[in-house]
């Protein structure tokens, strides 16, 4: 695929088919995420497969265990009744953590700490927030746009950070490891579409804010 192509219809999947997603595409996506950059070429991230059925079992029911208050108190808040938008948004998470225990292959990412040298939690880990989690997002940007140019859909969350403990302990990761993000990986039962985006030239200012982007005529 062209790979503006690639770039315009990666969307966040919500809803996958059980095929089986080959080995050697997995690899691929990985080797092609492990080219991202990252502050002083540190390379922190780890990523680890989830293909056991009970393990990625395990990894729904902490998913639901978190989206349950999540919808409760971010979309639902107590109202008996819903707009159109907040009742889509509740059958796509529905969907989406139904499908946890479909999609053939979880890729869970963690953050080697020690390769930022940086404690977490301290204030300079505060002060390199910005290159610290500069230095994972985009190995997962990568991921997630390979996986699409391989024809595979990819979903990124980060609704386990409440059950870090739990998912390095089922995982193994090491103490000083950070759960960063699940990204289901598998073949879309919905196919691929472009994702809906507000056009973007309201948001390009011409050298300071207040002065539009004078766009090209051809």
């Amino acid at each position: 695929m062209e790979f503006f192509d690639v770039a315009t219809s990666t969307p966040t999947v919500r809803r996958f088919s059980p095929r089986p997603v080959a080995q050697r595409d997995l690899e691929r996506v990985l080797e092609t995420a492990n080219m991202a950059p990252s502050g002083s070429n540190a390379q922190p991230w780890e990523f680890v497969v989830v293909r056991a059925a009970d393990a990625r079992r395990e990894i729904q029911q902490m998913y639901e265990a978190v989206w349950g208050p999540y919808k409760e108190s971010a979309i639902i808040r107590g109202r008996k009744t819903l707009s159109p938008r907040a009742q889509k948004a509740l059958a796509v998470g529905d969907d989406f953590a139904a499908s946890l225990a479909i999609v053939p292959a979880h890729i869970v990412v963690f953050l080697d700490r020690p390769k930022m040298r940086v404690t977490r939690g301290t204030p300079e880990d505060l002060f390199n927030f910005g290159a610290t989690y500069g230095s994972i997002f985009p190995a997962i940007e990568l991921l997630m746009l390979s996986a699409r140019a391989l024809g595979i859909g990819t979903a990124m969350t980060t609704m386990l950070s409440s059950r870090e403990a739990e998912t390095k302990a089922l995982l193994n990761a090491p103490e000083d490891f950070q759960l960063i993000a699940l990204v289901p990986i598998g073949y879309p039962e919905d196919g691929f579409k472009r994702p809906y985006r507000k056009p973007v030239w309201t948001r390009i200012h011409d050298g300071r804010f207040g002065r539009p982007w004078p766009r090209a005529t051809s």
